[in-house]
């Protein structure tokens, strides 16, 4: 198994789809993306799946500190990079009707990875 591997389980995915956000988001940066939540639209599965991915930070780094293993914050930024790469397969994003919600979408994302990442103490790449 190749680690520099882009798909997987490995940590080379999680930093690819770091660069990918911030990329994505870099491209966006005129956009005002203090919409409150309550003005958040999800049309599509792919879009609550990731947002449920999202909510589940809290309980990740509660099991590591409870449990006293990282591996648990690995699964979860493994998990959450599969969902944002599920949703922005699915989800077209700028240009899009819901592109405001979406952006914010993975402005989300992108600060739950980038915590994760600071805890496993890998720093995270805005391009590859």
């Amino acid at each position: 198994h190749d680690v520099r591997c882009l798909q997987g389980n490995t940590a080379v995915y999680l930093l690819y789809t770091h660069a990918r956000i911030s990329t994505l988001l870099s491209r966006a940066e005129d956009q005002d993306l203090t919409s409150p939540a309550h003005q958040m639209v999800f049309t599509d599965e792919k879009e609550r799946a990731l947002a449920v991915a999202i909510l589940k930070l809290p309980d990740a780094l509660r099991a590591v500190v409870q449990d006293l293993l990282p591996s648990r914050l690995c699964d979860y930024a493994y998990n959450l990079c599969v969902a944002y790469n599920e949703f922005y397969s699915a989800c077209k994003v700028i240009g899009s009707p819901e592109e405001k919600s979406r952006l914010i979408l993975c402005r989300a994302t992108v600060f739950s990875l980038r915590r994760a990442l600071f805890v496993l103490g890998i720093t995270p790449l805005h391009k590859l």
